[in-house]
């Protein structure tokens, strides 16, 4: 088969990387993939793993591209790069991925096509009508996008993918019509990229914890720095690295520097050592109060940590509480999150017990 992918863009993230590793997979099946991106690539696709091993299998290819809607019109389409791929390359499957992509992809049918979508997360444009769309003019814009988009997958029998039971919930909820077509399939990572051997009890100072996101809101940073406040002021000496960037990182180390806590939390931005950095740590941590997956999740498992973590609903399904970690209320107060990181500050042992049950349950996601 001929299989064409289409995203915004192709960085180092979780869903790149997974999309490279499903890619890469499939061409060793023999069948010939072809990645189409929107935008330039993104500022972290230099430290992508293995890149040069992705490009020698596949095409990776930066096209441009746009939808955009004015409200009681015809879409504004610019898919004529696009179009001359699609027809160059005859695909048998297009598969889209997150909501730029969605747009471009099924702005022009072709026929002897499949169509698939990958649920990311709860794309809020999906939403269904409610007497709140009304009051909101960006609701109301989300709608008439919706609308559009969804008449398309009924004209291209497009069918969907969700990454977790929550993303399958969402799309239930708010494309009934559309139920039958959508397939629970969990994300996945390549654990022989992150397994080594572990050392629970090596001689160090300090204890020391990693967390991974872009630094945006709903990933909760800021909630991060309160925990570490906590545990600090009760006595403990910890550090955190924050892997990951984004437009909330001046505001987050201005914070930090205000709270006193510049010794204790770096944030050191994109990284190419990921594997190194979560082998190096004794605990991860995942403050976001939403999280569609957690594929980060998965990967600091695959490394034999456990995992404190947020109730983002879509990482319930990864969390087994007091055996792979803990998961804490979303809405739960910074001494709550400082008290399951202090268990592990106080017992070391668990560490290496539920640090072996967090790799075992990974194992179950390759």
């Amino acid at each position: 088969m001929k299989i064409l992918y289409v995203i915004p863009t192709m960085g180092c993230g979780g869903a790149e990387i997974l999309l490279g590793a499903i890619a890469r997979n499939l061409v060793c099946k023999g069948h010939e993939v072809h990645i189409l991106c929107l935008l330039p690539h993104h500022e972290t696709w230099p430290n992508f793993p293995d890149k040069e091993a992705l490009l020698n299998e596949v095409k990776v290819s930066v096209i441009g591209g746009s939808v955009k809607f004015k409200f009681l019109r015809k879409p504004e389409i610019d898919n004529s790069a696009f179009k001359a791929y699609v027809e160059h390359l005859n695909p048998d499957v297009i598969h889209s991925h997150l909501y730029l992509s969605e747009l471009l992809s099924r702005s022009i049918q072709f026929k002897g096509i499949k169509y698939f979508s990958h649920g990311h997360d709860n794309m809020p444009q999906l939403k269904r009508f409610t007497f709140k769309s009304l009051l909101s003019k960006p609701l109301l814009a989300n709608y008439w996008e919706r609308n559009w988009l969804l008449n398309q997958y009924k004209m291209f029998n497009n069918r969907f993918i969700a990454i977790s039971n929550d993303v399958k919930k969402y799309l239930e909820l708010n494309m009934a019509s559309y139920k039958s077509r959508i397939t629970y399939l969990p994300n996945a990572i390549d654990t022989l990229r992150f397994h080594r051997e572990r050392n629970y009890y090596k001689e160090k100072k300090g204890f020391h914890i990693v967390s991974i996101a872009n630094l945006v809101p709903k990933k909760n940073h800021a909630f991060l720095i309160d925990v570490l406040k906590v545990l600090v002021n009760r006595g403990f000496d910890l550090t955190i690295d924050v892997l990951g960037f984004g437009p909330l990182m001046d505001a987050l180390i201005e914070k930090t520097k205000n709270a006193g806590l510049e010794q204790h939390l770096r944030f050191l931005g994109n990284v190419g050592d990921v594997p190194e950095r979560l082998w190096d740590a004794d605990l991860y941590v995942h403050p976001a109060w939403y999280e569609p997956f957690g594929l980060v999740i998965l990967e600091a498992m695959a490394t034999g940590l456990p995992v404190v973590s947020l109730d983002g609903f879509g990482n319930r399904e990864l969390m087994i509480n007091g055996e792979n970690g803990f998961i804490v209320p979303t809405n739960a107060e910074a001494d709550e999150f400082a008290d399951k990181i202090q268990y592990f500050i106080e017992n070391p042992s668990e560490i290496e017990r539920m640090g072996r049950n967090a790799l075992e349950f990974s194992k179950t996601y390759d």
